[in-house]
């Protein structure tokens, strides 16, 4: 593991969000370096929304904030009195006052020459502003493939995104489809599959005396799902898998976030059905003790450009676990066949769970955690270690940053 070093991680998503590999990696490499995780800038539009709804109260509006959440990371929120705005002249004034309490924490905790660890197309604007040593753009997903998107909006991404690839001087992608889609980006790129911490998800079994308090008098088999509940997820297809196996328990467990109506159709049908459980989001200290009491583990994934992509983290979690797994028929669950389920139809889906708990046996799950301990978050973070030190030895050479900004 990289040593010594200061690094400003600007992510996608708050701290006490699902744990994602962000939170994995970042936590990781805090043993040995220090770590200031920036949770996400809001925007202009959507704060004013929120607070016209309701959703932001006034004296919400408050920040910056900075928190020490373990002895060498800490997690900065930026003021949300400050949003990020669109167009100048409010878009310069936004951005000066945001780098003004965004520096102003980075001296009070003495950082010095950090790497920027960036995870949107969007920000470009981060780098050359902090002395930084290194820069590196982490794309995990295929952002154009998101939901809400818009046709218009698209081009623009892949231009920000295809300018931001050109300022890092590393590049990490998720998945295979991912270095292949954008290998011309940048010439420093290195795939970065997710990972599991495989000691805590293998070792999470647990009786029916050691259930979860909202598992325990759930019917069995349990078929379950942890995770963001989002457009990614074929809700249709748990109506149709909760109709089949009415006396079985189907548990989802995570955030609820839908928007499209065919979805939201199916979520209205799904939060009917009686044999349908949603627990909401769990802490990730918990998060092994759920999928250890599911009889089959679900990846329900919708086939479309967001997915292609996608590189499933409860995939390897779940089997670290040794679970029967039954997935659509996505990238992802597609290398790990010889131990997943995948299925390439609705029918074959349902059909593929009711297989998974009849054809279950100690000698598959040995399999499936075989499979799991090749892929650990140690192993991860050995691979981008030894990246980053050979392009900051790279970068010490005379003539390099000079032949970069040609």
């Amino acid at each position: 593991m990289i040593e010594g070093h200061d690094i400003l991680c600007f992510a996608p998503g708050p701290w006490e969000d699902i744990w994602r590999n962000r939170h994995q990696i970042m936590t990781r490499l805090a043993r040995a370096n220090r770590v200031l995780y920036i949770e996400p800038w809001p925007y202009l539009r959507p704060t004013l929304r929120k607070l016209r709804d309701g959703r932001i109260r006034l004296a919400e509006l408050a920040g910056p904030c900075l928190e020490q959440v373990n002895p060498n990371l800490h997690v900065y929120r930026p003021a949300r009195w400050a949003p990020r705005a669109g167009r100048s002249p409010l878009a310069s004034v936004a951005e000066a006052i945001y780098m003004v309490l965004l520096r102003s924490a980075i001296r009070r905790l003495r950082f010095c020459e950090p790497i920027l660890w960036l995870f949107l197309p969007d920000m470009a604007v981060f780098a050359g502003r902090f002395g930084e040593k290194l820069v590196i753009y982490h794309m995990v997903d295929e952002y154009t493939g998101y939901s809400g998107v818009s046709e218009a909006w698209r081009p623009v991404m892949r231009r920000m995104e295809a300018q931001l690839a050109r300022v890092a001087d590393l590049v990490f992608v998720s998945s295979p489809t991912l270095l292949e889609s954008k290998r011309s980006l940048n010439e420093h790129m290195l795939w970065v599959a997710n990972a599991v911490d495989f000691d805590t998800f293998a070792s999470a079994a647990v009786g029916r005396d050691g259930l979860p308090p909202d598992l325990a008098n759930l019917p069995s088999p349990i078929m379950g799902y942890v995770g963001a509940i989002n457009e990614k997820v074929d809700l249709s297809l748990l109506v149709s898998l909760a109709a089949t196996f009415p006396a079985w328990s189907l548990v989802l467990a995570g955030p609820v976030r839908v928007s499209d109506s065919g979805n939201r159709s199916a979520l209205e049908v799904l939060q009917g059905m009686p044999n349908v459980h949603f627990l909401g989001q769990k802490d990730v200290t918990l998060v092994p003790k759920y999928i250890s009491a599911f009889d089959v583990c679900l990846l329900p994934y919708r086939i479309n450009e967001w997915t292609r992509h996608i590189d499933s983290l409860k995939l390897y979690e779940y089997l670290a676990c040794g679970k029967p797994v039954v997935a659509t028929n996505v990238p992802a669950a597609q290398r790990f066949s010889d131990v997943v389920s995948v299925a390439e139809s609705s029918a074959a889906f349902v059909a593929a769970v009711r297989d998974g708990l009849r054809g279950d046996d100690a000698e598959l799950q040995a399999k499936r955690r075989g499979v799991a301990a090749q892929n650990t978050w140690e192993r991860r973070i050995d691979a981008i270690s030894a990246m980053i030190e050979e392009r900051l030895s790279e970068r010490r050479e005379p003539g390099d940053r000079a032949e970069k900004e040609r």
